[in-house]
């Protein structure tokens, strides 16, 4: 049999060449980035390309600061990165001014980031109140842990935290912005450029470089996972016991908080529904609700 060894060598090749450019490619997928409206409209296929992670902003401010906005490309992105399979989190830009505020601002932000965020990030790198800015971030963390089980991470910039004296430790990572060296405080995550460069972006973008292991934790958990687990169904002794804190609403909505309960409190249930959003609530005797997550209430 007559081999042709052009046609082998042909074929030899062509096998090296796409094996080459998927190994490129899938090397390739090593940069974080966070992006906003700033970065105009992204090419997610391309960007994708790029990315392991990405942190998509979601707000500046919120309503009652003078500059207030929504991000205007936060729902296109966050559909880009899922759809591409880019993990993503999201962070809001925070003016908090009081305690009040900053809880405020952190249920605003819930509301209106994207369910597929596998993290939230508070942005705090703007002094705006006279009291305590510890205060602020204390009430802002535990207003989101009381809305979600998933990842929170603590923003700023090196010198803002050391001037402030920031204590960010019950936050699940911190992500921290110094051009010129690697930050001198706490950081899973550094910000080392504000020029860098990433396919499907034009112009420039934040970068960043994890410092430890506990970064991929923020986005490799599933999404299974972090959901909110809940009771759907009423108990048989029609009772519940609080696990963590919790607090009373009127409507099924959480618009209009009544009061707080204590952990460790058992309570007297007529009816399980459901929020406009499809979160779980148990009615309770007296007609007000409370969370039927079973991170915060048993049976």
């Amino acid at each position: 049999m007559k081999v042709n060894y052009k046609k082998i060598a042909g074929l030899f090749m062509g096998a090296l060449a796409a094996l080459t450019i998927g190994t490129t490619a899938y090397a390739s997928k090593t940069k974080i980035a966070d992006v906003s409206q700033y970065q105009g409209s992204i090419n997610w296929s391309k960007a994708s390309k790029d990315l392991k992670m990405v942190i998509i902003r979601v707000q500046h401010g919120d309503t009652g600061d003078a500059d207030f906005s929504i991000d205007s490309k936060k729902d296109v992105n966050a559909a880009g990165a899922y759809k591409y399979k880019v993990p993503f989190g999201q962070y809001g830009y925070a003016e908090f001014s009081s305690v009040a505020d900053a809880k405020k601002e952190a249920k605003d932000f819930y509301k209106r980031s994207n369910k597929h965020a596998r993290f939230y990030v508070l942005d705090n790198e703007h002094r705006k109140g006279k009291g305590s800015e510890q205060a602020y971030v204390n009430a802002w963390y535990k207003t989101m842990r009381s809305l979600t089980n998933k990842p929170l991470v603590y923003y700023s910039y090196q010198n803002y935290v050391n001037v402030h004296k920031i204590n960010y430790s019950k936050f699940d990572g911190s992500w921290i912005a110094n051009y010129s060296a690697k930050p001198n405080v706490k950081s899973d995550l550094w910000q080392y450029s504000s020029k860098g460069r990433v396919s499907g972006i034009s112009g420039n973008v934040d970068l960043n470089k994890a410092l430890n292991s506990n970064v991929a934790s923020w986005y490799s958990t599933t999404e299974k996972h972090v959901k909110p687990s809940y009771f759907t169904s009423l108990p048989a002794n029609k009772k519940v016991t609080t696990s963590k804190a919790i607090y009373q609403y009127s409507d099924k909505n959480f618009k209009n908080r009544i009061k707080k309960i204590t952990a460790g409190k058992t309570l007297s249930v007529s009816s399980v529904v459901k929020s406009d959003g499809n979160a779980y609530r148990f009615q309770l005797t007296n007609g007000n609700f409370i969370t039927a997550n079973k991170a915060y209430v048993s049976q």
